[in-house]
């Protein structure tokens, strides 16, 4: 006859003897598990925009992001790693590096960063009325500051042609605001408070767009001095 007075003692042994057996995961083996949560490269798997950054606000936040990324897999080579990670380690740290190459114009080229240009884009959407355009626009127009002080942090490498091509695209893109835009908004005869709303959301946006032609205008004139000393 069995003695079954020993089995919950006895089950008991087992489980914590296989619980002893089990390794706790690698220090890789916990970053790969809030890696695969988090996505934090998921972003720029879309294209880089060859003419507008529309949201550089957005950019940033997901640039940082990769680059913490980048950051942690580099503290790993510091952790234990079995061999058997070394390879995938490596493979995360080529596609990071990968990708900041295939987003670097957003790093080297400040024209790319031209909130009247792509205003002016919109303004000739067609089949939508004028003030449904101007109701687009003014939701850019909110956020130029954000919009421009972002584009400043991200432009960490600037080509001298580029920041030239920029102050160029700033310029014109006063003159888009305070001439086309200004006329499109007369033309739209909005109610007096819409219509005053619009104006300070584009005076604010003037203001940020001189600042941002300003910084170009410093960058270049950085190179130009780079260039002499030589």
């Amino acid at each position: 006859m069995t003695n079954t007075k020993n089995t919950p003692t006895l089950l008991l042994f087992i489980c914590l003897f296989l619980g002893a057996c089990q390794q706790k995961p690698s220090a890789f083996d916990r970053w790969l598990a809030k890696y695969e949560l988090d996505e934090p490269l998921a972003y720029f798997e879309q294209s880089p925009d060859s003419f507008y950054v529309v949201a550089p606000s957005e950019l940033l936040e997901e640039v940082g992001r990769m680059d913490r990324t980048y950051e942690q897999l580099e503290t790993l080579k510091d952790s234990i790693l079995p061999q058997s990670h070394w390879s995938k380690r490596r493979s995360y740290l080529q596609e990071i590096d990968s990708l900041k190459e295939k987003w670097s114009s957003c790093r080297q080229d400040p024209s790319l960063y031209n909130l009247p240009g792509y205003c002016k884009k919109l303004l000739t959407l067609e089949d939508i009325s004028l003030p449904e355009k101007l109701g687009y626009i003014q939701d850019y127009l909110k956020d130029s500051e954000v919009y421009y002080e972002a584009a400043k942090q991200l432009v960490d490498n600037p080509l001298p042609n580029k920041t030239l091509l920029a102050i160029q695209k700033q310029v014109f893109g006063l003159s888009f605001l305070q001439k086309e835009l200004s006329d499109s908004l007369y033309q739209a005869n909005l109610v007096p408070e819409l219509r005053q709303s619009f104006r300070t959301d584009l005076e604010r946006t003037r203001l940020a767009v001189k600042d941002y032609l300003a910084y170009c205008e410093s960058l270049y004139f950085e190179l130009n001095e780079d260039w002499g000393r030589e």
